[in-house]
């Protein structure tokens, strides 16, 4: 094994290490953080029947004429045990309501109530014949401070981002001139290691980001060493491209389109992006290597792989 692919193996080895030593449950493989809500349950009658079903409206009128189930998707879902329920989704309507089936035999409608924290907590009273819920004190900033807080974070990011993407570029177009400089990679690895140790200061952007390099890098190295294609140069673009498309994607899906609605839509536009300009930098960065088709196949399979890996998880 030549010196440049152990040097390559040696990197994403030491890189794996520090992504495996943050606990699961703060990331994400498909990118935005997902806001959630809870449901705790009192009861005005006795004897308290238990609950054993339940679905939650998505409504975009006051009235919730309009509604609709929360639809199920991938980790998108609304669930309830025998005493308390809880829902995740990419985003939110504006309005919901909930319609409990109690082993007392009876349907039990909740008053339309809204959303204000990202982690939201909720008093559900269960009544005779209906449900009262009360939205409590969540975690995660209410709107509009979120967005303020989101924009504090794009301070933070950015400048952060500013030197690997600018590395990024010459490294794309300059490949054949960036290889033959001697510890070239090494400050490439140093300066993304760097803007990644500052992503840790953005909770939006550490949510996804770290499974979504692990689950590429290790794909693209499989990738590189089955088609013999140049190690180092394809590890150090995806790290870098990675960390760039993926940190900005994550502050603004989590940061602002969420409370815009229903934005799976939205991601899945943003994803198609994505591959398309991540495909043109591998284009580029291996033009000597591989032909567009096939950077465009390599960009398809690793954004699949991260983004329906995020699906299969149940968080």
């Amino acid at each position: 094994m030549s010196l440049n692919r152990r040097m390559a193996l040696r990197m994403l080895i030491l890189f794996m290490a520090a992504a495996t030593a943050i606990p699961s449950q703060t990331v994400r493989a498909d990118t935005a953080p997902k806001p959630t809500m809870q449901f705790e349950f009192e009861y005005e009658i006795s004897p308290a029947p238990s609950i054993v079903s339940g679905i939650q409206e998505e409504c975009y009128q006051a009235d919730c004429s309009d509604a609709h189930p929360l639809m199920k998707g991938g980790p998108q879902h609304f669930a309830c045990t025998t005493v308390d329920c809880s829902s995740l989704a990419y985003s939110y309507s504006e309005y919901h309501r909930l319609k409990i089936t109690f082993s007392d035999g009876k349907t039990r409608q909740s008053n339309v109530f809204s959303k204000r924290f990202f982690y939201a907590s909720y008093r559900v009273t269960v009544r005779e014949n209906d449900l009262l819920v009360e939205e409590q004190r969540g975690t995660g900033m209410p709107f509009p401070y979120s967005l303020l807080w989101y924009t504090v974070e794009g301070i933070i990011l950015c400048p952060a981002l500013l030197l690997p993407a600018v590395l990024l570029i010459v490294l794309a177009v300059r490949a054949s001139e960036f290889r033959k400089i001697r510890g070239t990679y090494i400050a490439a690895w140093l300066v993304s290691l760097l803007a990644l140790a500052v992503s840790l200061l953005v909770p939006s952007i550490l949510e996804g980001l770290l499974v979504t390099l692990a689950v590429e890098m290790v794909l693209a190295a499989g990738y590189a060493l089955w088609r013999k294609r140049p190690l180092v140069l394809l590890l150090t673009v995806v790290l870098m491209m990675n960390l760039i498309t993926r940190s900005l994607f994550s502050l603004v899906f989590g940061g602002y389109f969420y409370l815009a609605g229903d934005n799976f839509v939205w991601i899945l536009a943003a994803e198609l992006v994505i591959w398309i300009v991540e495909a043109c930098i591998l284009a580029l960065a291996l033009r000597k290597e591989v032909r567009f088709r096939e950077a465009l196949l390599l960009s398809l399979v690793l954004n699949a792989a991260s983004f329906g890996i995020g699906l299969l998880l149940p968080f």
